[in-house]
Formats: C-alpha cells, structure tokens, sequence
C-alpha cells in the first residue's frame, strides 16, 4: 500500500485523502472548505498527499465534468444561442444600459467610461464561432461566447505620482502598438482607463492557440470565439507580483460586468490567458503564461476559475511540463493535477492505457475539420515553451 510519512507514523495516503475528501464535503463555505483541504495536505506531507487528494476528488469530479470527452452531456436545441440559456443563479447580472455616447467616449450606468480614441478600422464583423461536446458539430453565432484576460507585459515603471507624465506617455504609445496588431479589443490602462481598440464583433489576436470548455461546448483558436480583455502591465514585476492596479481592477470589475451583461456570458468562460494557451507543435499547455497566478477573480465580480480541471487535458490530451506548473498558482496547480487524474480514469474505464487514450485525445484535435491551424499572433503576452 502506498503511503506517505508523517511525524515517523505512516498513514495510507488515498484512504486518508477520502477521508478528508469526505469531510470536506460537509463545510458548506468554499472558501472555508479550500482551506481546510490546503492545510490538511500541509500537515501530511504537502505533494504525495495532494496527489493522492487530488485521485480522491476526481472520482467525484468525473461524475459531473459536462466538458470532459465522451462522457454524455445535456442535448439543446440547434441554433441555441446564450440568450436561449437557462442562466445559474451565480450568472444572475444587474441591469446596464448606456448613459452616452461620443465620439471620444461612451458612458454606462455602472459607471465605466470606454475611451474610444484608439479603436482600430473596421475590418468587418465575423461570426464567433463553438464546437458541441456531444456530436462535435459547429455552430457561429453574432456574440462572443467569454471573455479572456491578458497582461500586456509591456515595459513598466513605478506607479506613483512622481512618474505621472511618463506614465501617461507610456499609456498612449502602448495603445497605439495595440491598436496596430489588433492585439486585444480592451486594453485598460495603469489609471483605470478602459479603451477599446478592436470591436467587439470582430476578432482580436489575442488567444492564438487555445483550448476551453463549459459543460456544453467547447472552445479552439479563440480569438473567434472570445473576447480580450488586457491590463496594460506586467504578469512578475519586481516582487514577483502582477503589476495591475486597483485602478485597473475596479475597471475591470465594470467592465466584465457590461460585456456579461451585454452578451450573456457565463462566469465559467471568463478565464486568464494562462488556462487557455496550448501549444499544438508540443502538445503542451500553458504557451502563454500571463495570469497564470494573481488574477483577482473576487475583486473582479467572479469565481475563482483557476480550479477547473484544464480542458486542453481532457479533452485533447495536452501536457504540461514544470516549467508551467512552477508559475502557476497552487489553485491551478490542483487542475492541472485533477485534469490528469480524470484523463487517466476516463482510460481506464475504457480499458486503456493513459499513453493510448492521450493518442486518441490528440488525434481527436488534429483531426477537427474546420479547425484552422493559425499562427499565435499573441505579440504583446508572455510566452513559455514545453520541452
């Protein structure tokens, strides 16, 4: 029996881990119930424990992973669209609407101002497109299906008053660069100013090659499927910290919810560039890394989405490698591990091997018809490779 050691007494580890599973199970708070589960893998034996914890939640969680392949998932109707959708109670919105409208600017009743000085030229409207998990089919639709967050990882100085006018100068030259690669459709800056500099019917190059799921569909090549939303900063400054400030938080807050508001948008596809960012050349998750930790889901009005099992996982077989799971945070670190976990229960219960149902996995991907293998034009996010 595996086991892991603890103050010299030995304790068989998955039998543990159920149990404290278990109890977990009976705290109602998340909140309270995330740190029990994180204080009891520190107390016996941090990584070992956390596997085996990790083995544990998964039989739970592939009993209701919508998004994991193959498994069923509810049928809708053909040619739904996300207003059709029965909305969960966490997805419940308030009522905006627009207060004006300038040539510079519009105003909403939340309070969020969208600069509009720095748009990009039209190039058309094109249809955001989805796939189906339960018959692999294609839809497009007129709206963006979720929102993905990004740091521009531009150069930064400090943020005090004292570098005010540099500050500004940096602002406006890194909207116009954003602005030329159709990089992101909002940038907000390190004041709080939202711009928007790609409408929001057309596709920025913000996601390159990515991969998410809901419990319905799922999601490839998103720069057609959601919208960029950046913070103009860094994702490590000095201290190792995202660089965004509350400026820009409270911003992002107001802008989350007119864009969720406006197109119905669910929480669960409101995610950091880091869970989506895939690398087909390797098959490695995590080729961007921007927000792979610190990203303020509370402050910005959502939940906490780095602990959801990685889609790009189990659904398409990727990897990940150290170098990833090093920045990530501990919440996504315990997805990457449950979306192993679920990987190599969905192979078993098929009679396969991980390697050989990986391979299924990964052919499944590469065979998707209209699947377009386009070049990350990503140019202003962090990057990180998979050996």
């Amino acid at each position: 029996m595996h086991t892991v050691a603890h103050n010299s007494m030995k304790v068989p580890s998955r039998a543990l881990a159920e149990w404290v599973e278990w109890r977990a199970g009976r705290i109602d708070s998340p909140v309270e119930r995330l740190g029990y589960l994180r204080r009891s893998a520190a107390f016996w034996g941090g990584r070992p424990f956390r596997k085996a914890l990790m083995d544990a939640r998964a039989q739970r969680l592939s009993a209701f992973l919508g998004f994991v392949l193959l498994l069923p998932a509810p049928m809708i109707t053909d040619g739904a669209s996300p207003r059709n959708q029965p909305v969960a109670p966490a997805d419940l919105l308030p009522r905006l609407w627009q207060v004006e409208s300038a040539s510079d600017h519009e105003l909403y009743s939340n309070g969020l101002r969208i600069e509009k000085r720095f748009t990009a030229r039209t190039q058309g409207a094109r249809p955001f497109q989805r796939w189906r998990i339960d018959t692999g089919a294609r839809e497009e639709s007129t709206e963006p299906h979720g929102i993905v967050f990004h740091m521009t990882e531009s150069d930064s100085i400090d943020y005090n008053e004292d570098n005010n006018k540099q500050l500004r100068r940096l602002s406006s030259g890194q909207m116009g660069f954003v602005r030329g690669e159709r990089a992101y459709h909002f940038v907000i800056d390190r004041f709080g100013r939202v711009f928007r500099t790609v409408p929001e019917n057309e596709p920025a190059n913000h996601a390159g090659n990515s991969v998410w799921a809901d419990d319905k569909y799922f999601y490839v090549n998103m720069n057609h499927s959601f919208i960029g939303v950046a913070f103009d900063g860094q994702t490590r400054g000095s201290d190792g910290k995202p660089t965004a400030t509350e400026a820009q938080v409270q911003s992002a807050r107001l802008l989350t919810q007119l864009l969720r508001t406006r197109y119905r948008i669910r929480a669960v596809n409101c995610v950091p560039h880091a869970q989506i960012s895939v690398n087909p050349s390797n098959m490695g998750v995590g080729w961007h890394v921007d927000w792979a930790s610190g990203f303020p889901f509370e402050a910005v009005g959502l939940p906490k989405n780095y602990l959801t099992p990685l889609p790009a996982i189990t659904l398409f077989g990727f990897r990940f490698d150290d170098s990833y799971a090093n920045v990530a945070s501990e919440e996504l670190q315990d997805a990457i591990s449950a979306g192993e976990t679920v990987l190599r229960q969905e192979a078993t219960s098929r009679n396969l091997s991980t390697a050989a149902y990986r391979r299924i996995l990964i052919n499944r991907y590469r065979a998707l018809p209209e699947l377009k293998r386009q070049p990350d034009f990503s140019a202003v996010s962090a990057r990180t490779s998979n050996p």
